[in-house]
């Protein structure tokens, strides 16, 4: 018998290696001495050690190695002949995503501009900045939010490689942000405001810019409405408007917990109004 160093020269493999499987009871030496924990090998534990390498090299795991060690060849054999047929279809789904990867990417991309671009239009960029009075960077910093909002929303991060089977498609995607330009505003809607507790009311503004700090200072009522009376020169905003106010509300907040609504209809008397109303 020989050492373990030696025996790990043979089997050109370090000490370390020899223990480890000696730990996890896959190739032991054949004798350790007491007094000293001296461990030793037989050279006929080489043909051992080779099955063992040759079997991990092979994708198998040490517990199904520890399996196939007890078997006969033929046995092992099958066992390879099925470890093949897996590594087949493993090798056939990653050949598959490879085929797909450059497709998936360029469709992800297109449509993630195409969100972009649609986001731009409903939100009337030049309008906005006037109704605001918003710097170029501060209203694209308005639109990015919302456009990873709509996106997270869209394209969960879970689902986006599988994009392709998703069924989402580009018209889909249009029409749900064209969709958002009368968002707010709802025609039909019988809003009564008697029904509500007035906390505050604005009447004869030109822009929010001009009455924008007041309608950020809300209390600690938790649930508000802001409704909105607008001349029809607005009605194009039906959705940007309401959004920036929400989005500058919530921003000059940060600390309260706010659950916020907004309505926007068509003012009766040419004038522009609008309420802060407690649910």
């Amino acid at each position: 018998m020989i050492k373990i160093k030696e025996f790990a020269n043979l089997c050109q493999c370090s000490t370390q290696t020899l223990r480890y499987y000696d730990q996890v009871n896959l190739l032991s030496p054949a004798f350790v001495d007491v007094e000293n924990g001296y461990r030793y090998y037989n050279k006929n534990q080489l043909y051992d050690y080779i099955k063992i390498k040759n079997l991990q090299l092979a994708d198998f795991s040490i517990t199904e190695i520890k399996c196939l060690l007890q078997l006969s060849d033929e046995e092992v054999c099958l066992a390879f002949d099925q470890k093949i047929d897996k590594l087949k279809d493993k090798l056939a789904k990653t050949i598959k995503i490879k085929e797909t990867y450059h497709i998936e990417k360029s469709t992800m991309t297109k449509l993630f501009r195409l969100i972009k671009d649609k986001f731009k239009e409903v939100f009337k960029p030049e309008l906005i900045r006037q109704e605001f009075n918003l710097t170029e960077n501060e209203l694209n910093s308005y639109v990015e939010e919302w456009e990873e909002l709509f996106t997270n929303a869209l394209f969960h991060d879970d689902n986006a490689i599988d994009y392709g089977g998703s069924g989402i498609t580009e018209e889909q995607i249009i029409q749900t942000i064209e969709n958002f330009s009368t968002l707010n505003y709802k025609p039909d809607n019988n809003f009564n405001i008697s029904d509500h507790n007035i906390i505050k009311e604005f009447h004869g503004w030109k822009y929010l810019h001009e009455i924008i700090d007041d309608l950020c200072q809300i209390g600690n009522t938790d649930e508000i409405i802001y409704y909105l009376e607008v001349k029809p020169d607005k009605l194009e905003l039906s959705f940007a408007l309401p959004t920036i106010l929400l989005q500058t509300v919530i921003r000059q907040n940060p600390k309260k917990s706010l659950q916020l609504e907004c309505q926007i209809q068509t003012s009766t008397d040419s004038s522009n109004h609008i309420y802060i109303l407690g649910k």
